[in-house]
């Protein structure tokens, strides 16, 4: 789907790093069953009023939260770091289902 507008990716999203391929990273929804993971999934959530955030592997294998912004950009979707917590990014959503995000990488 990497249309102009890219679809409806609202909700709290877990990666499934089991299920990239070479060209594409897939998240399922954060309530999806996982099988135990040895490493951390990082995860990001897309919330309605424009706010995200990023759960990074921190201490002790705990997510750590990072807050920041999401919209909408020239198709794709821009993610920055008001408060300066990471460094802005895009990415590009290749497909969404409801169990399943797929973005570009």
């Amino acid at each position: 789907m990497t249309e102009e507008t890219p679809p409806d990716i609202t909700g709290a999203w877990l990666h499934s790093y089991e299920e990239d391929t070479g060209t594409a990273a897939v998240y399922r929804p954060a309530d999806h069953p996982f099988r135990p993971s040895r490493r951390p999934r990082r995860g990001l959530e897309f919330r309605p009023d424009g706010t995200f955030v990023e759960l990074r592997p921190g201490p002790a294998d705990r997510p750590y939260p990072v807050a920041g912004r999401w919209r909408i950009r020239d198709g794709h979707v821009r993610v920055t770091f008001p408060e300066g917590g990471a460094a802005p990014f895009d990415l590009t959503v290749l497909s969404r289902t409801a169990g399943k995000l797929t973005i570009a990488t």
